[in-house]
């Protein structure tokens, strides 16, 4: 949300004649006046509060909760954010390391990729291997299997 500045100073000169009636105020002119108390372009930009950065697998990085438009934001092979299971990982230094390839998984870059995590038969090894790339969770509202009345899967990873 932006904050509006006004000027320091105000020197205001009064926007109606001096020989008008009270009932012929002109709306133009008190609106030009009211305006100049308020100046619309000195606005500041709210801070983000995760300009830190977090590392991953970190304590913090559980706390964290980030929309699916923020993860994707980060869909390069040299920022790669994917969602598995409601939770977002930052697997950009695993690109190369994965043993089906970077290509499978840049597909997937700032998206969903819950279900393709899924029907590539990953084993629980490979799940907790997961936690050390952990950077935050969706918000609640965005979620679809961590969260009451959502998907239920037996094998979901704590």
């Amino acid at each position: 949300m932006a904050t509006v500045q006004t000027p320091p100073e105000l020197n205001l000169q009064s926007p109606l004649q001096g020989n008008q009636n009270s009932s012929d105020l002109d709306l133009v002119a008190l609106t030009m006046a009211a305006l100049r108390f308020v100046n619309p372009w000195t606005v500041e930009a709210k801070t983000n509060q995760w300009q830190t950065r977090i590392e991953p697998g970190t304590a913090e990085a559980k706390d964290r909760i980030l929309s699916l438009a923020e993860v994707s934001q980060h869909d390069t092979p040299r920022d790669c954010w994917v969602v598995i299971y409601d939770r977002v990982y930052d697997i950009t230094t695993f690109l190369d390391e994965h043993p089906g390839g970077a290509d499978i998984m840049l597909e997937y870059a700032g998206r969903d990729a819950s279900t393709a995590y899924r029907s590539s038969g990953h084993s629980k090894m490979a799940a907790k291997a997961l936690d050390r790339f952990l950077i935050g969770e969706l918000p609640m509202h965005e979620r679809m299997y961590r969260r009451p009345g959502g998907i239920r899967l037996s094998d979901i990873p704590e």
